[in-house]
């Protein structure tokens, strides 16, 4: 009998978009859809002879209109913190071909907030936030914490950025600057294992889900929450819509989605201003949310790790995630105006 616990994770480049028009009053980036439809399906195909025991977490879509089970036997549905979880654990036995997953279908729109606002005091932050989205998290498997605002490094580190500032909207604004000056995107081949934050920290480096918990780490070490979103990017560059594996931050800043802004850790741009118009408190329509942090190492062992499985003679295991009857329904161009508006018109 065989053990076999796949870590399926990926990291993607995110293009800073092009800009169409530069006036004394405002900005135009290059047009983007803006509102989209389609079905996403995702889960793994399964080529089995012998015997199996299979015990798999998948999460549904965070803002699903309707969701379909593409194997509809021995599972549960669970629900942790705003996510929807379905558990399969089940045994299957003989030679045979079948697929275990979800299919839902998703109207997803762009979302933006001005950079002119105004945050909540974080000495003013509810102090269940605080506690919930403050903490060190990380796997099992990891020998440090994946995310840790309790390093002394770190906390230093996100104590110079704050200086005296003490509007969580500004904080976390300069800790996303101090994040695009001094890291830059690399995927680290041959280990899909996330790094540890205080190693991003010291490589000055890392792909999607390394520069989210290391921007993590820092918003919370000055006691901002902040979370990591885990889900997909919508990537059309080669003509049909694919799905990348992703992952991206929120962070609290009193004002937005309950409080919540969207933070896009993975831009290649060299241009910082541009960084901030573009991924700061910007998600657009192409981010498809699976999984949102709720600030445990539950939360944190759910979204990195795939199945389970337990097997006698021979299986195969293969992911697969498929977008379909996809429309792009409006489009826009982000506009950002000197004073610090911003929209997609």
């Amino acid at each position: 009998m065989k053990v076999l616990v796949p870590l399926l994770i990926a990291s993607i480049f995110l293009l800073s978009g092009c800009i169409d028009i530069i006036t004394e009053s405002y900005i135009v980036y290059a047009s983007s859809p803006t509102l989209i439809e389609y079905n996403i399906s995702y889960g793994y195909r399964i080529y089995l002879k012998g015997n199996l025991n299979f015990n798999y977490t998948c999460p549904v879509p965070v803002n699903s209109i309707e969701t379909k089970l593409i194997y509809p036997y021995g599972y549960r549905k669970e629900k942790i913190g705003e996510n929807i979880l379905i558990k399969w654990w089940f045994n299957e036995s003989g030679e045979k071909n079948f697929s275990v997953g979800i299919t839902s279908k998703l109207v997803v729109k762009s979302f933006v907030v001005d950079l002119n606002r105004k945050g909540v005091k974080i000495d003013e932050i509810p102090e269940d936030l605080i506690n919930q989205y403050c903490r060190v998290e990380s796997t099992k498997e990891s020998e440090k914490n994946l995310i840790d605002p309790r390093d002394p490094e770190i906390v230093s580190l996100a104590l110079s950025i704050k200086g005296e500032e003490n509007d969580a909207f500004l904080v976390a604004r300069k800790i996303f600057e101090w994040l695009k000056k001094n890291t830059c995107y690399k995927a680290h081949e041959g280990n899909a294992n996330p790094q540890p934050a205080i190693e991003t920290l010291h490589l000055k480096s890392g792909d999607c889900d390394d520069l989210t918990f290391l921007y993590i780490s820092l918003c919370r070490a000055v006691n901002i929450p902040a979370r990591f979103i885990r889900g997909y990017i919508i990537d059309t560059s080669k003509g049909s819509p694919r799905a990348v594996p992703h992952a991206w931050a929120e962070v609290y800043v009193g004002f937005g989605r309950d409080g919540w802004i969207p933070v896009e850790c993975s831009g290649t741009s060299n241009d910082v201003e541009s960084e901030v118009y573009q991924n700061f408190g910007v998600e657009d329509a192409h981010h498809i949310r699976i999984f949102i942090d709720e600030g445990s190492n539950d939360s944190i062992e759910i979204s990195c790790k795939g199945p389970t499985l337990q097997y006698t003679e021979e299986v195969d295991l293969e992911d697969f995630v498929i977008i379909n009857e996809y429309k792009e329904i409006s489009y826009g161009s982000l506009t950002v105006y000197r004073d610090g508006r911003r929209e997609f018109k």
